[in-house]
């Protein structure tokens, strides 16, 4: 259910035993704010910590805010502790389309127009787009005539194609574009054009084309939580986690 919850407030809640050692935990969307509960340093002797709260994007320096047991009779006086080693740590695994990107490391200036890529099995005929080339930011990549423009290829080698119009199939004459610097990215817009293309010799049952895979991979959002937070082996956990409906940063209220 990641990434589907846009405009959603959203709850979980999870119970465990701690084993005393740094824990990664996996959620089912991303958290705006975790909250440990550490139930058994309710009534610990001062120094426990039975609050420990994580909100996304907090500063390094902010690894934990803790509630620390300084009553040690009734258990209920705090003070409040920014911990600042072995709280909390963003483990969130990466995601979105794979196997659909390449890198640009040359682009000729020339007729017709070669692309230098990074390793990948393109095909003859698909059609590409190219981008953050030309003017980016601070720095010009050159060949900015080429920038978010969709083209049809053919296959030169490995790390090689040409660039053809799309409609017309002319081949793109680079000879007085701006030359090319660095950086730049290939998007694939179409996959497989036919199964022996490149073409495989010997072509057979047992040998035949395998297409460029391709499928979206979720973001897994996980949040390491650190011995600082986990207390001693055997303690007794809640989890609060939370996701807002909306967030807004008012930044500084000037008076």
């Amino acid at each position: 259910m990641s990434d589907l919850f846009l405009g959603q407030s959203c709850s979980e809640f999870y119970k465990f035993i701690s084993a005393g050692t740094a824990h990664t935990f996996t959620f089912n969307f991303q958290p705006d704010k975790v909250v440990f509960n550490n139930l058994s340093d309710w009534v610990a002797t001062a120094g426990g910590f039975p609050i420990s709260v994580w909100y996304r994007d907090q500063t390094s320096a902010g690894d934990a805010f803790q509630h620390k047991v300084i009553d040690s009779a009734a258990a209920q006086s705090f003070n409040f502790v920014t911990e600042a080693t072995n709280g909390f740590t963003v483990a969130d695994t990466d995601g979105g389309v794979s196997s659909r990107h390449a890198t640009i490391s040359a682009i000729s200036q020339a007729d017709p127009c070669v692309i230098t890529h990074s390793a990948y099995t393109f095909q003859d005929n698909q059609i590409i787009r190219l981008t953050d080339l030309g003017e980016t930011g601070v720095s010009d990549r050159g060949m900015g005539e080429l920038n978010n423009n969709r083209y049809r290829i053919v296959v030169v080698n490995s790390t090689n194609f040409s660039l053809k119009d799309v409609i017309t199939g002319e081949p793109i004459d680079s000879a007085a574009f701006t030359a090319y610097v660095s950086g730049g990215r290939i998007a694939l817009e179409t996959a497989v054009i036919s199964l022996n293309n490149p073409q495989v010799s010997p072509y057979s049952a047992s040998n035949p084309y395998l297409p460029n895979p391709f499928a979206y991979s979720a973001v897994d959002y996980k949040l390491t939580a650190g011995s600082a937070v986990m207390g001693s082996d055997g303690d007794l956990f809640n989890i609060e986690v939370y996701k807002f409906g909306n967030v807004v940063d008012l930044g500084d209220l000037l008076t």
